[in-house]
């Protein structure tokens, strides 16, 4: 999910997503409407409040959600997945993993699409 269909355009152009839908992160009800049928996992990594719901909503019963974000409320999440009567999993991901940085770098160096996108937020 991106903000705007300029950002939806590049990811699309990129090839780097099987799918790519259009909504604020803070719309709970535009974010459902946007991903229609509910996915499996869902990953929060947008450093904007109020994403708790609209990740929710967005989540399978059953299904996964991670959130990645420092703006992230955990008591908003909580109680949120509670309110809307949601059966899904809440992980909190911390960004660490061995191994991790050369992971990131060796996907810009080799991954063409990855180091365009890249390329293209860093030239002038």
């Amino acid at each position: 999910m991106v903000r705007d269909e300029a950002e939806a355009a590049l990811l699309r152009g990129a090839g780097l997503a099987d799918e790519v839908v259009v909504a604020d992160a803070r719309d709970p009800v535009a974010v459902a409407a946007a991903v229609g049928e509910p996915v499996d996992v869902t990953v929060v990594c947008v450093d904007v409040p109020g994403c708790e719901h609209g990740a929710i909503l967005a989540t399978a019963a059953g299904g996964t959600v991670i959130f990645f974000s420092m703006a992230t409320s955990f008591a908003a999440a909580a109680l949120g997945a509670e309110g809307l009567a949601a059966d899904v999993t809440m992980l909190v991901g911390n960004g660490y993993v061995p191994g991790h940085a050369d992971y990131a770098l060796d996907l810009v160096r080799k991954v063409s699409a990855v180091r365009r996108l890249f390329e293209g937020r860093l030239s002038p």
